[in-house]
């Protein structure tokens, strides 16, 4: 009778969830979600992502968002939160700056460009000079992380009725006598890397699209929907569009450091370059999105590198990650602090107004170490990349 007893108790403790706290022993109840933090945070910032009227060549975005992180295993966690999912295409804005970095750094890597290549060396000006003065002395290394000493963008340049080669001549003649030294200051804006971009044109001879095309787009198996906007004047700063299944592969590049499966297409020695603080010991910043969040975010080579306190990088302050959000939300980063390897991405479009950048960015330093909580608990993958 007594045995009897002591079985029922025990089968009734099962029942009502015994032995299932953290910390129990494995087996002993259901498993954790190492997510469930994350998932919460998301699931109460939805409402800030109400989707997007129709732009430009592009259809209305729907409400929601999705989140995917991924390490070098492959996608560990993927949720949808509304209908914005990871196949739906949109304009992903500034998150281009990213792209495009990698394809300029991936013809340094192949030597039809070098970082100390000069604007001089290549673009000449209406009556077939070359550049010369200020405008003259800037280095493609200048363009990558905005300190060409370019302080403003130039509305000439931006017309998709333009060819590239005319936007970057509006933009020489617009500054020439009015650009700092470069180096010394940091602008955050599209002038950069229409210059570099043009840049890349006159050295091989082909076309921004081309190169995106034969660099990044086919080797990562892009759609060939997938690309710049912008007619003959596309923009290298911001108007890419794609999708997240397809930017989630770009990105495990970056994760893996050039690698795209057994695949080089970056190498290791630039893809770590680009994680640095590019400013020089005199830079000054001219213009920063960030001053919104209070926060003096430094630049790489086409991407943001960021402390975890928002300050300036030094010694004491080690960069955390780096980052390329986009005007419309859209929010990629990789975690690359000390024993962190890993990438996340807010996948969404807001409508086009000047502050819809911030809730992904308000979002992404919430759930940064969420995911590094989670991540640390090595979770499996729930879809593989190449």
């Amino acid at each position: 009778m007594r045995s009897s007893l002591l079985a029922l108790v025990a089968l009734a403790c099962l029942a009502c969830g015994g032995g299932g706290s953290i910390g129990g022993n494995p087996g002993s109840g259901p498993a954790v979600d190492p997510w469930a933090a994350l998932t919460a945070a998301v699931q109460g910032a939805q409402s800030q992502f109400p989707g997007a009227p129709a732009m430009a060549n592009l259809p209305a975005a729907p409400a929601g968002l999705t989140v995917e992180v991924l390490t070098a295993d492959g996608v560990v966690y993927s949720k949808t939160f509304g209908a914005f999912n990871n196949q739906t295409y949109t304009a992903v804005a500034s998150a281009s700056k990213m792209v495009s970095g990698t394809v300029l750094l991936q013809l340094v890597d192949k030597g039809a460009l070098s970082l100390d290549t000069k604007t001089k060396d290549l673009l000449k000006d209406r009556t077939g000079q070359p550049w010369s003065g200020n405008m003259g002395e800037i280095k493609l290394r200048h363009l990558l992380s905005f300190t060409s000493g370019i302080n403003g963008d130039v509305l000439a340049s931006e017309p998709a009725t333009i060819t590239l080669e005319e936007a970057v001549t509006r933009i020489y003649e617009d500054q020439r006598t009015s650009a700092s030294a470069p180096g010394s200051t940091f602008y955050y804006g599209s002038t950069h890397l229409r210059i570099a971009a043009r840049m890349a044109e006159v050295a091989t001879g082909k076309s921004w699209r081309q190169l995106f095309d034969e660099n990044l787009r086919v080797p990562l198996g892009w759609s060939s929907l997938s690309t710049y906007g912008g007619g003959a004047n596309p923009n290298p700063a911001g108007s890419l569009a794609c999708t997240g299944l397809e930017y989630t592969r770009f990105l495990m590049m970056q994760v893996r450091k050039g690698l795209d499966g057994s695949t080089r297409l970056m190498s290791e020695e630039l893809v770590n370059q680009r994680r640095q603080d590019a400013f020089g010991p005199a830079t000054t910043i001219a213009y920063t999105p960030y001053v919104l969040l209070q926060r003096t975010n430094h630049y790489g080579f086409g991407n943001w590198v960021e402390t975890q306190n928002g300050a300036a990088p030094s010694a004491t302050n080690p960069i955390q990650r780096v980052s390329s959000t986009g005007k419309f939300g859209w929010a990629p980063w990789l975690e690359i602090g000390i024993g962190q390897n890993w990438a996340a991405i807010i996948m969404c479009q807001q409508p086009d107004a000047s502050l819809s950048f911030l809730p992904s960015e308000n979002l992404k330093l919430q759930l940064a170490p969420l995911i590094q909580a989670a991540v640390a608990q090595h979770p499996p993958v729930v879809r593989t990349v190449p």
